[in-house]
């Protein structure tokens, strides 16, 4: 099935990803569908796609999603389903997570890339193949963690207003106090992250044409994600603060 979907996203990426190209009708016969719920949802998905429901193939492969945010063939199958309808925003938003966080190398992250590049949708950092795996480091750490979120704030849409957000990573502890990761180029509307983070305390702060937004603290444990989104109820200015970058 897999297979399926990646020659359907090609065969998208080539026609310009204006339109998904159509695929052969499948019989409607129920298949046999075992194992957990994930599985369950992600087999109903599949079925789906085979008889172009396109958007309810996207609800239950959301749905798998929401029970296994880290399993990047859903996410990918997902964002395979959205491309087949009028939903832009959220395909562009599904290929990009499966072109920073996917498998180096792999036919998923190929197949975003060319997505996303034929869509006119690649950020400046992602303009060459290197680009659109920049966290793909063989040497990464698992005794370390990952700290990341979406940054959003009130209704700026990232692919009409682009908002550079500077975004670090400083230790708060006497174990962390030389440690400090930044990157200024993280956006409005997208996933900012860090990887290889030594566990312990830090301090997570964010800023927008030289103004401080966010200033969080964070503990960040070893061997496990911690997801620390930025927006309005957490924020250090006024929920009517205009961002703007430099």
């Amino acid at each position: 099935m897999r297979a399926l979907l990646v020659t359907a996203v090609l065969g998208l990426a080539i026609a310009g990803c204006q339109r998904a190209p159509a695929l052969a009708p499948a019989a409607s016969a129920p298949i046999e569908i075992v194992g957990s719920l994930t599985a369950r949802l992600k087999a109903e998905g599949d079925q789906l796609m085979k008889q172009l429901r396109y958007d309810e193939a996207a609800v239950k492969y959301q749905t798998a999603l929401n029970e296994a945010p880290s399993d990047i063939p859903i996410r990918f199958a997902l964002a395979v389903a959205l491309s087949h309808t009028a939903r832009r925003a959220e395909t562009v938003e599904q290929f990009r997570f499966v072109m920073q966080r996917g498998t180096p190398g792999s036919a998923e992250v190929k197949t975003a890339y060319e997505w996303l590049a034929n869509a006119g949708e690649l950020e400046a950092s992602e303009s060459a193949p290197v680009a659109a795996i920049p966290e793909s480091s063989p040497t990464s750490d698992p005794k370390k963690g990952r700290v990341l979120g979406k940054i959003r704030w009130n209704d700026i849409d990232p692919y009409t207003k682009r908002i550079a957000i500077k975004v670090s990573l400083i230790g708060d502890d006497v174990q962390t106090r030389d440690v400090r990761m930044g990157r200024p180029d993280f956006k409005i509307g997208r996933i900012y992250e860090f990887r290889n983070v030594p566990p312990d305390a830090y301090r997570l702060v964010a800023e927008a044409g030289g103004t401080p937004m966010w200033d969080l603290k964070v503990e960040v444990p070893a061997e496990k994600d911690t997801t620390l989104d930025l927006n309005e109820s957490n924020a250090t200015v006024a929920k009517d603060f205009t961002p703007r970058s430099d």
